[in-house]
């Protein structure tokens, strides 16, 4: 999963930087989440899907980078990227894109309506509520995928096996829920258990849905885990900054 801030942030995590300044670089992914690690680690996990199509990878290879993740201080280091990699290409095909249409093509109606300041104000507007947003799409996102109390896996296992509903909840958590304004304000994605359990179910759905799956893990005495996001948030920055880790799913039982 990209969301998984352990691996993917590991050069941050076992660095000897001061906590201030990790915490600074916490601050630095929040902002900017969209362009500097989620694209980044999902480009990467689409480009190895389409490498193996055509090329034998290294099973020692594939698994060294998926321990370490990619983020956006791993371009700084080329040697150090997957072969499937291609910073040229990331630029090109993701970056530069949404550079252009969203900070330059975008504002240009403003231009031509009220000249060299409405395009200034327009482009100001634009990039802050990018930061918003950006923002915004971490706390609703990556907390339900990190904290000391969720469970990491190392080895893939069958879709749509008892083991796959398993890992569904034992490897994300949930927001609070029950309500169509606190839904929407976080995309529904607070329902992260149900989300993985059913992907193809509809988002109303899931208010159906969470009481019942909330009983069967009772039943079973599976932990179901719902927090309210900020102290998902401050978990999840725990982990960023290494002052806490994952659990590893046991061996025997994979």
């Amino acid at each position: 999963d990209p969301d998984l801030v352990q691996r993917n942030l590991k050069s941050i995590r076992e660095s000897n930087m001061p906590k201030v300044v990790k915490y600074a670089v916490v601050v630095f992914f929040m902002l900017t989440w969209k362009w500097t690690y989620y694209a980044v680690s999902t480009f990467s996990q689409l480009e190895l899907i389409q490498y193996r199509k055509t090329n034998k990878v290294d099973p020692e290879v594939e698994k060294y980078h998926k321990a370490h993740g990619v983020n956006l201080f791993s371009l700084f280091t080329p040697s150090k990227l997957p072969p499937w990699f291609s910073c040229t290409k990331f630029f090109v095909k993701v970056l530069l894109p949404y550079v252009v249409g969203r900070f330059i093509v975008a504002p240009l109606p403003y231009y031509y309506l009220f000249g060299e300041s409405g395009y200034k104000y327009a482009l100001i507007n634009l990039a802050l509520a990018d930061l918003v947003t950006n923002v915004h799409s971490f706390m609703v996102i990556v907390p339900n995928h990190a904290g000391n109390d969720m469970y990491q896996f190392t080895q893939p296992c069958k879709p749509r096996s008892g083991h796959f509903y398993l890992r569904q909840v034992l490897g994300s958590a949930n927001f609070a829920t029950g309500t169509d304004i606190v839904d929407f304000s976080q995309g529904w994605l607070n329902y992260q258990i149900e989300h993985h359990l059913f992907p193809d179910l509809s988002m109303r759905s899931y208010q159906k849905a969470q009481p019942l799956v909330v009983d069967l893990c009772k039943k079973h005495g599976v932990p179901y885990i719902q927090e309210n996001v900020f102290i998902r948030v401050k978990k999840t920055v725990d982990i960023m900054v290494g002052n806490a880790d994952m659990r590893d799913f046991p061996s025997q039982y994979y």
